[in-house]
């Protein structure tokens, strides 16, 4: 049987994964950390979890994999630290982290480790996106334009624009890909736009609507779609590490996984300064 921790109790994630693996005879978890007391107590008391330890490392000589679900990705990069260097399989919510130099460190130390690293967000793992990218691929006809909504929450006690926007930003690049050569953004009150620039075509993420929607225009026609159901992506992205943690190969490159952080950052870089922001090329 193969053992986790889960990192970050505060986070109904955390809750939502320690359901779906309750009836799991393959994988335990062993145990939680949380920074919040009262939140320990009631996962330990919902789900018969030990929420005693101390740090978020203290069980990195025990598992075989750790989820990380800590709302702040700025507290991501140290809670997962432990584990890559030990050699585990690391989940890391979204964001994975808040800052570019910690989230290439990350991909470094586990690719000179050879550690499987996860996470982001779960929209990745859309049906919806993953049938307009075959779309996409198939067609002869060029892409115009496209536009992506979802919400976000600018104000956030959770590092502000980082902690949501992976999503929006998560449902452009798994249709698209990386290849992003600048960024323009503007903060319109409680809302964000911003313009992907791929070269032959732009992408808009529009942040702040309270739906999961994108519109795709073709030269000749166009295609819509909402994503429902978010909630139920949790169990794609849960069993996509599982599957990792069982020896499965990663579906995601170390490129790819920490790819958004670097967009999120040219985002907010850009609609704080009014600039346009190149966006770097980090393949390895």
């Amino acid at each position: 049987m193969k053992k986790i921790a889960i990192i970050g109790t505060e986070n109904s994630h955390a809750s939502a994964f320690a359901n779906l693996l309750a009836n799991n005879e393959k994988v335990k978890i062993i145990g939680a950390f949380g920074t919040e007391p009262e939140a320990n107590q009631r996962f330990s008391e919902k789900f018969g979890i030990d929420c005693s330890a101390a740090s978020a490392a203290d069980f990195a000589d025990e598992v075989d994999g750790v989820m990380i679900t800590s709302r702040k990705g700025s507290t991501h990069f140290d809670s997962a630290l432990p584990y890559l260097t030990e050699g585990k399989t690391v989940f890391i919510d979204k964001p994975i982290t808040v800052d570019v130099g910690q989230s290439l460190t990350l991909a470094h130390i586990a690719k000179e480790n050879n550690v499987k690293l996860c996470g982001g967000s779960c929209l990745k793992y859309s049906e919806v996106l993953a049938k307009l990218k075959r779309e996409i691929a198939r067609t002869e006809e060029d892409v115009c334009a496209a536009n992506f909504c979802a919400p976000v929450e600018l104000e956030s006690p959770h590092d502000g624009f980082f902690f949501y926007a992976q999503h929006l930003v998560e449902m452009c690049l798994s249709v698209f890909g990386n290849g992003v050569k600048t960024v323009y953004a503007v903060r319109c009150g409680d809302k964000v736009c911003a313009t992907l620039n791929y070269g032959s075509f732009a992408a808009t993420l529009s942040f702040g609507s309270n739906i999961y929607h994108t519109t795709i225009v073709f030269r000749n026609f166009e295609r819509h779609a909402n994503i429902n159901n978010v909630v139920k992506l949790y169990a794609n992205e849960l069993n996509y590490f599982l599957s990792l943690l069982g020896g499965r190969k990663m579906r995601y490159s170390y490129d790819e996984v920490i790819f958004p952080v670097i967009i999120l950052n040219a985002i907010n870089d850009s609609f704080r300064t009014g600039k346009e922001i190149a966006v770097p090329d980090i393949r390895s």
